[in-house]
């Protein structure tokens, strides 16, 4: 092959549910690409494939733990991607699951080592360019030795690839110096010392004691997991949900088909998965053998307490402002393990027996949970709307789109109980619909160092500012009865929305206390590719009240049950519409 060439290729990985998404129907259109011919794909084998512009090769996959249902390969030339005449070679990975991950990259290499959504599997791809066709060699592998082996050669041998993993156990461990680490974290500690803006709220945290104690955990930590693992554990001290380190981790990634969440302070099952969805027919059968229902509690793992496991393997490594905080990422881990791993569970059903069961940890086909916006009338003339995101104007765009609903309604609803934050811009946009006056946003400060001042002994100093003032939008208002309804998941801008919703005396928060979690964190880099957020800035609200450590308190505090969770009643809803009922009477 004296005329092949290695030429710069763009490769994208976009994972999808089914083959007639309506991405896949335009490019068909528009570089018409269309399925050459289809051929089995065996895990942790090699593939040859050769390809023209325009061919693609469907690559199906036998019943797996991954729940990868395909893999389709396919060769064009897109010049509205690239701006150029390069050859494009793409390969997506379609699920069986239903859900949709994963995203796309514009890197010119010699191929490509992508991690297939959340899965243990890594498509490998190197290919090159010969005449009018492409050759590439593929393989979908889950054997992460071989992964880390390809990964090191590769780089030893200077090719040009392009690398994308959610989770860093596909990446070799890097050993680093003891200066890197000792370096890494004292830049850490430093940064934390002088921009940190809740010590106060931490008394018990001696922060110069922490050096002290830190620094032997440091240079016994050579590999990177282990290194950020012991950074991890010291910024988690803080609690604070705004302040935390990221970086090469070893957590399981798989899961049980079953999902459970902190409520009143036990592990409750929320999802079951649905056993039909279940390529495999072992699982299928274990899980129905199992008969776990939602409202079920999980009181032990491999026969470990609870809260045992909790206080001593979960806790102790994440950063959280508030105990409701602190559980909403906690409870999820209980059941993640690695891929196949049997897992004995302790069982209290709702009927008070007792039971033990064994699950297998693998990727379950849950359904996809909605994260849009919605808009929908309720008995009475009462409008629901969730806004489960502040993270584009789309939220304020779509609400704008749904006005003339909201304008008919007796009583309206908003739902932040899912909504994480994003720009607080755009939750102030939607309450400015909803005012008739000006409405105060909240309050913050942030540490001030002048050295000189630290020098003559001065106290510490603070800027303060605000975050303006709401105003009522020109054109557009609702002026009937309003609840917004909040919970643990309600966090940083979702919060801000909360507190200037209070301020504005509007209407009634129902539900449970806020994530209480909300700031500027500053960024550092650290070594080995992590990186560490700092929160600089503390906000209240215009009255100084706290909210940060403590969650916005509703008007009429209520929460769900395990016996509500078990008969799919919303009884916090149930509440906001008998509230505002009760506003007509």
């Amino acid at each position: 092959m004296k005329d092949a060439k290695w030429m710069p290729v763009l490769l994208c990985f976009l994972f999808h549910a089914t083959a007639h998404a309506d991405w896949w129907d335009d490019l068909v259109a528009e570089a018409q690409v269309h399925v050459v011919r289809t051929q089995e794909c065996v895990f942790n084998q090699d593939i040859a494939i050769e390809l023209k512009k325009g061919q693609a090769l469907e690559l199906k996959c036998a019943p797996n733990v991954h729940a990868i249902a395909r893999f389709i390969v396919y060769y064009y030339y897109d010049t509205t991607i690239t701006g150029t005449t390069e050859p494009v070679i793409r390969c997506d990975a379609w699920f069986e699951t239903g859900a949709t991950s994963g995203g796309g990259s514009r890197v010119s290499s010699d191929g490509a080592m992508r991690q297939a959504g959340d899965t243990d599997c890594v498509a490998i791809t190197r290919w090159r360019v010969v005449g009018d066709h492409i050759q590439v060699q593929f393989r979908a592998s889950d054997d992460i030795e071989f992964i880390h082996e390809r990964y090191r050669t590769w780089t030893a041998q200077g090719l040009r690839f392009s690398k994308s993993f959610g989770d860093r156990r596909f990446v070799p461990a890097i050993e680093l110096s003891e200066t890197e680490r000792l370096a890494g974290f004292a830049r850490l500690w430093s940064e934390v010392r002088y921009n940190f803006a809740f010590f106060d709220q931490v008394p018990e945290v001696d922060w110069d004691r922490i050096l002290i104690e830190y620094i032997p955990q440091v240079q016994a930590a050579k590999a990177d997991v282990a290194y950020y693992k012991v950074l991890q554990r010291c910024i988690a001290l803080l609690r604070d949900g705004h302040t935390g380190v990221w970086g090469p981790s070893d957590e399981p990634s798989y899961e049980l088909p079953i999902r459970v969440e902190a409520v009143q302070n036990q592990a409750v099952v929320v999802q079951v998965c649905p056993i039909e969805g279940i390529p495999e027919h072992r699982l299928q059968a274990q899980l129905r053998t199992a008969d776990v229902r939602i409202g079920d509690i999980v009181t032990h793992v491999d026969g470990r307490p609870v809260p045992e496991i909790l206080s001593a393997d979960i806790y102790p490594y994440i950063s959280a402002s508030t105990h409701q905080g602190l559980d909403r990422q906690a409870y999820p881990r209980l059941l993640k393990g690695e891929n196949g791993s049997m897992v004995r569970l302790g069982i209290t059903r709702l009927d008070g027996s007792r039971d033990e069961v064994t699950l297998t940890c693998a990727r379950y086909p849950y359904p996809r949970q909605s994260n849009e916006f919605a808009c929908r009338t309720l008995t009475g003339d009462v409008v629901y709307v969730n806004l489960n995101s502040f993270g584009s104007d789309q939220v304020v765009k779509d609400f704008d789109a749904a006005y003339e609903c909201v304008m008919a309604a007796q009583g309206l609803i908003l739902d932040v109980r899912r909504n994480g934050g994003g720009s607080s811009s755009h939750g102030y946009a939607i309450l400015s619909r909803l005012i008739d006056k000006d409405v105060p946003a909240s309050h913050w400060r942030s540490p001030r160092h002048v050295a000189a001042h630290k020098a003559w002994g001065r106290e510490e100093q603070w800027q303060e500012g605000d975050h303006g003032t709401i105003r009522p939008h020109e054109t557009m208002h609702y002026s009937g009865p309003v609840v917004v309804l909040a919970g643990p998941d309600t966090a940083s801008a979702a919060e801000d929305f909360v507190v200037a919703f209070q301020t504005s005396r509007r209407g009634h928060v129902i539900g449970q206390k806020t994530n209480g979690s909300t700031g500027q964190p500053l960024v550092i880099e650290l070594p080995g590719g992590g990186e560490a957020r700092i929160c600089t800035k503390r906000d209240t609200y215009p009255d100084g009240r706290e909210f940060v450590g403590i969650g916005c308190i509703p008007d009429i505090e209520i929460g769900p049950t395990r016996q509500d969770v078990a008969s799919g009643r919303d009884i916090v809803l149930e509440k906001a519409v008998e509230w505002l009922h009760a506003q007509r009477n």
